[in-house]
């Protein structure tokens, strides 16, 4: 008996670390597609995976289109990575990896629409205040916190200062995050820190942050393009 109970437990264990394998798998080959803004690859993705790996997959693509100027495909891209996310947080409201990528995507939604500030700001503002709450320590919760930090005006809360301490939380996280099965964020983290710091002045720091991001993913076009502008 107690043979078969360890067999069970083995195998559920093997389960769950092959499937955060296979969602790992997927989620890199977003982040790869992101990186080189291969909207033709994002795409497939996107249809090909589903919940949060879709999700990602249309943001990442609503991204790359908006940088491509093309705003029509860039919202309809991002109004479905919303729609999913909002799903998955009403049936998994525990979950702070999808309060943490909803926010993001209510940010990037007043990103391309200013004007929807007043309405998706307050949303934005309470999914990653529940994303802090029940994981403080989670390193995309911290790279979207910073993010939010870094566009809120100071009237309202937000400061570069403030956007940097996140960011570094966020950078220091992902040494132990790994094996999450939720693996995003790391070179992006340093882009961000490195945009506030030249806020501030600090060129120095804000071109190695973005060295940094180039060195942790070779083909990142956005940390690269950063780098020769202000070099």
């Amino acid at each position: 008996m107690k043979k078969q109970i360890l067999a069970t437990v083995i195998g559920i264990f093997s389960l769950n670390s092959m499937n955060i394998l296979a969602d790992q798998a997927t989620i890199n080959d977003i982040e790869a597609a992101a990186r080189a803004l291969d909207t033709v690859s994002l795409q497939e993705l996107s249809q090909s995976s589903d919940s949060y790996d879709s999700a990602l997959a249309n943001y990442r693509l609503a991204v790359s289109f908006n940088v491509k100027a093309d705003s029509e495909a860039a919202n309809a891209a991002l109004d479905k990575a919303m729609e999913t996310m909002e799903g998955l947080t009403a049936e998994e409201p525990e979950n702070p990896e999808a309060w943490a990528l909803l926010g993001h995507i209510y940010g990037t939604k007043i990103g391309f629409n200013p004007m929807k500030g007043m309405y998706y700001g307050p949303k934005a503002g309470k999914s990653i205040a529940k994303a802090k709450e029940l994981a403080p320590e989670n390193p995309r919760v911290n790279l979207v916190s910073g993010v939010s930090d870094y566009f809120t005006p100071t009237l309202f809360g937000g400061s570069k200062t403030t956007a940097i301490k996140s960011l570094s939380s966020a950078i220091n996280q992902y040494a132990d995050d790994s094996d999450s099965g939720y693996h995003w964020g790391l070179a992006e983290a340093y882009v961000w820190r490195g945009l506030a710091q030249m806020e501030l002045g600090e060129s120095n720091k804000a071109l190695n942050d973005w060295r940094a991001a180039v060195a942790i993913e070779p083909n990142f076009y956005w940390a690269s393009s950063l780098i020769e502008k202000h070099q």
